[in-house]
Order: structure tokens, then sequence, then C-alpha cells
């Protein structure tokens, strides 16, 4: 890849930071509510969202020591495109985990349509998925377009 693809790494995992970080500091807001929905879906929000920023914490560390890797020609551009398709691979698999995240939370809150603490875990669950689908796919489309460039 022309461009040192880890540093690339290293900045749209921050989106993921940024998600997970504001899903844990707004999560309290739900949790103190008594609506038993808003209960749970704060805790969805609250568990993914640390989850989240976990990941990506330790994604970023890691980007950042094989850019400076890079930088001192310690990888080579093939080891990098072997880098990018690999985290391009694991973004389409986690793509097909969160289609079954979003389908699984829309069921549990359907099945439960009598229970709202049911139906907010069910609706954590989505809204979660839903997001992560849509960055999982959005990274793999550009990480894809951006190995077929450098060809």
């Amino acid at each position: 890849m022309s461009d040192n693809f880890f540093r690339y790494q290293q900045r749209v995992l921050g989106i993921l930071l940024a998600w997970g970080v504001g899903n844990a500091l707004i999560a309290p807001l739900a949790l103190f509510r008594r609506d038993p929905f808003w209960r749970q879906f704060g805790m969805q929000a609250f568990t993914w969202g640390a989850i989240d920023a976990a990941l990506a914490v330790s994604g970023r560390r890691s980007a950042a020591h094989k850019a400076e890797q890079h930088e001192r020609d310690e990888l080579s551009a093939a080891d990098a495109r072997r880098e990018a398709a690999q985290f391009r691979r694991i973004l389409l698999v986690n793509a097909g985990l969160d289609v079954l995240y979003v389908a699984s939370g829309l069921w549990t809150a359907r099945r439960f349509r009598d229970r709202r603490d049911r139906q907010g875990i069910g609706m954590g669950i989505a809204v979660q998925g839903a997001f992560l689908l849509v960055y999982d796919v959005a990274l793999a489309w550009d990480v894809g377009r951006r190995l077929n460039r450098d060809r």
C-alpha cells in the first residue's frame, strides 16, 4: 500500500473508540430510569460500549506499533498488504456476526412483547449490531478499495 496502512487503521479504529466511549458515557442516563426497557437498553449500550472501546484501544496500540515498524522499514509493503487483507477478512466475518446480532436482538424484542425488560435487551442488541454492521461493511469496502488501488 502506498500510504502507511497502519496509520490509517489507527484513525479508523478511532471511530469505534468514539462509539464505545460515547455509549459507555451516555448509558447511565438510561440505566437510572424507572422503565425496565430503558434500563436494559442502557445496560446493553454500556456493556457493548465498554467492549468496543477496549477492542479499539487494543487495535490502535497494535496499529501504532506496526506503523512505527513500517516507518523504520521493518515491515515491507507486502507485509502491510497482507495485514490489510487480513484486517478486511476480519471485518467481513464481523459483518456476518453483526447481521446475527441485529436479527437476534429484533427476534428477542418481538418474542417478548409483553416484557419491557426483554424488549430493551433486544433493541439494545439490535442497535449495537446495526452500528457495527454499518461500520464493518463500510470499513471493509474502504480497505478493499485501497488494496485494489495499490495493485
